[in-house]
């Protein structure tokens, strides 16, 4: 009697060391992830969720956040710096850039200087209820007197004699040379206005403009070349002292614009309902309209493209100012050599102008399409591993060598992804939705639009530090695969997984598997009431394909997760 042959089970066993992240898309990698909450890239290629973060202070009504030297928000109207109040504003969201010991506030055109502790108006205007007089005069302010106003030349002069000369378009100023004869033009003639306060907030070069006067002359934009309380000077040439009762008005105005950012101490800025861009004055952003045909001269320029700005920033040297379906970038060092060359490529979106961040000498930014990284030449798109999910007005902040990306799906739920750029990993951590973020080298801070409170991605809750500041409990965090077994063919079958893994004293993680049926079955559960290393074994239920959840709360390291997988037969 001859008993039945039985076939020896063929089995293979396949280990994952290496676990790359978050993936969401229908086919993965065996060591990606198809959903995930709170895991990170801290330990690559150890699989491990992000560390604590910290609340560091409740806003009231957040409306901007940027770092200095120090951190500044603005909550209401009131404008912080280094968590105390410095000015007010109105109530409205900010933009903020740093040239300098300055810190710039838009749209209020508003400065803080962190050396002086000044805080103020870029701008300034004055009006003056009459009691204004103009004179001409020398560049120190000296009156020129005893001058000649007629559109002929005066008969028999002296030697140094001044003429008003009306016969021209424009009067000009001449002044006779008795050594050849012959009347010569002063090249820059200056009139003195005078009245009360009339100069109280500006500056010598100051470009300004004029109006009210009733010397139709004085009237438009002049630069100062002289300004006290209760004067300026300016190049023009008036035929005679003029004495006015009527209201003067002087101002020194700063362009409207949407989008600004700071390069070789100036600061830039577009205005999409202008179709142009701006730059101040070198190293002075009180001053936007002064052209006196130097090197640090303003600058302004038109640009040809339709449709509405979507950002600002500068990168590698350059300005650049995004729509979205254009990039423009301004090359060059001072206004006679400016050039601006236009992009069409993958612009910003409309409403994620605060996602554009520089990491490592790239800058990311999401588009309409994708999630841009740009370096110098053309945005390439790193976001296949996000899936299908469409995002929208997006933010992000810098750390190190990670991107840190917040933004709304369709239906408006919030998410924080991270990515690093040095592994080329996604990881998603939670569904917070940040308003602002600010990064201060060594910490990244950002504005939680929930509960308004300003967090420390490093767990910093002593710096900036509030009534309730207080570090994060203990992190909840799950990584979910994709399907386990579709690329094994000829009815073979995963028969055990093995997981090796650390836990830290305190934490708990629990191992589940769905076979398909979407119903998720726990397998393993373990805590540890001292940091201890294990080995956690599973025995799926035959299945054509499955999928693995681990999840738990504390501090964990995965290090392995090894298949074994048997050949079935035909039944």
């Amino acid at each position: 009697m001859f008993l039945p042959q039985l076939k020896a089970t063929d089995a293979e066993r396949e280990m994952i060391g290496e676990f790359r992240g978050y993936n969401h898309n229908l086919r993965i990698r065996d060591n990606e992830f198809y959903d995930m909450a709170n895991m990170s890239s801290n330990l690559y290629p150890v699989l491990s969720p992000r560390g604590r973060r910290a609340r560091a202070r409740r806003l009231t009504k957040p409306n901007g956040l940027f770092a200095h030297d120090r951190l500044c928000w603005v909550d209401g109207t009131g404008f912080y710096y280094g968590g105390e109040q410095k000015g007010t504003v109105a109530d409205s969201p900010k933009q903020m850039a740093a040239m300098g010991a300055y810190v710039l506030i838009w749209p209020d055109k508003a400065y803080y200087n962190t050396h002086t502790g000044e805080f103020g108006q870029l701008g300034c205007k004055v009006t003056v209820q009459g009691g204004v007089t103009a004179a001409l005069c020398r560049l120190d302010g000296t009156a020129y007197e005893g001058y000649t106003v007629s559109d002929t030349a005066p008969v028999a002069p002296e030697n140094g004699a001044l003429w008003v000369d009306t016969g021209g378009e424009r009067q000009t100023l001449k002044q006779y040379a008795a050594a050849s004869g012959l009347w010569i033009s002063i090249p820059t003639a200056y009139t003195k206005i005078t009245g009360t306060g009339l100069g109280a907030g500006f500056a010598e070069y100051d470009g300004v403009t004029l109006s009210g006067m009733e010397e139709e002359t004085l009237n438009g934009d002049f630069i100062l070349y002289g300004a006290g309380d209760d004067y300026v000077i300016v190049t023009a040439v008036i035929s005679r002292a003029v004495s006015q009762s009527g209201p003067v008005t002087i101002e020194r105005k700063i362009p409207d614009m949407d989008y600004i950012t700071e390069s070789e101490n100036r600061l830039w800025g577009c205005s999409s309902q202008k179709h142009e861009i701006y730059a101040c004055k070198l190293g002075d952003p009180k001053n936007w309209n002064c052209f006196m045909g130097i090197s640090t001269d303003s600058y302004a320029m038109t640009v040809g493209s339709g449709g509405d700005f979507t950002g600002a920033c500068t990168h590698l040297g350059y300005v650049l100012f995004f729509k979205e379906d254009v990039i423009h970038r301004i090359y060059g060092a001072k206004p006679a050599n400016y050039q601006l060359t236009n992009v069409e490529s993958r612009g910003v979106e409309k409403g994620s102008e605060k996602s554009l961040v520089i990491v490592n000498e790239t800058l990311y930014y999401k588009s309409a399409q994708d999630v841009c990284a740009f370096q110098s030449a053309l945005p390439a798109s790193i976001s296949y591993p996000l899936g299908q999910t469409a995002y929208h007005h997006a933010t992000a902040g810098a750390l190190g060598s990670k991107y840190y990306l917040s933004a709304k799906d369709a239906d408006g739920a919030g998410v924080l992804l991270v990515y690093d750029g040095a592994r080329g990993l996604w990881h998603k951590e939670d569904g917070i939705y940040a308003l602002w973020f600010a990064g201060t080298g060594r910490d990244l801070y950002f504005i939680n639009e929930a509960d308004g409170w300003l967090y420390s991605v490093m767990g910093d809750a002593e710096s900036y530090a509030g009534d309730g500041a207080a570090l994060e409990g203990t992190v909840s965090w799950s990584a979910e695969t994709g399907d386990i077994g579709l690329k094994s063919p000829d009815y073979q079958y995963i028969s055990k997984i093995q997981l090796r893994m650390e836990l830290d004293a305190g934490a708990t993680v629990e191992l589940a598997l769905d076979g398909g049926d979407g119903q998720w079955e726990t397998k393993f559960t373990a805590s540890a009431a001292r940091k201890r290393s294990f080995t956690a074994p599973i025995i799926p239920r035959r299945c054509d394909s499955m999928r693995l959840k681990i999840a738990g709360s504390g501090g964990c390291r995965i290090y392995s997760l090894t298949k074994t997988i048997e050949q079935g037969s035909e039944l």
